[in-house]
């Protein structure tokens, strides 16, 4: 629970989840089950030895997160936007 704990900031880094708490709630579900999932190279990453993999399966999945709400969310503005 404490490596979800330490990386899940990476996932709202560059999104506005003060100013849209609900995107906070889709970023945390997204993130768990991507988790789940493991997109590549996240299942590489957890086989590595120790705490490493333990904790760099969490920083690949966040990342992912990332990619998939920023892209999501500058899709929005930008249909909006065109309004």
């Amino acid at each position: 629970v404490a490596d979800e704990f330490l990386v899940f900031p990476l996932a709202t880094a560059t999104l506005p989840v003060r100013q849209h708490p609900g995107l906070l709630a889709g970023v945390f579900i997204t993130s768990r089950l991507l988790d789940g999932i493991k997109p590549p190279p996240a299942r590489i990453a957890a086989q590595l030895p120790g705490g490493v993999g333990i904790v760099l399966d969490d920083v690949v999945t966040n990342l992912w997160t990332l990619l998939i709400w920023a892209s999501g969310w500058w899709w929005a503005l930008r249909f909006r936007s065109r309004r």
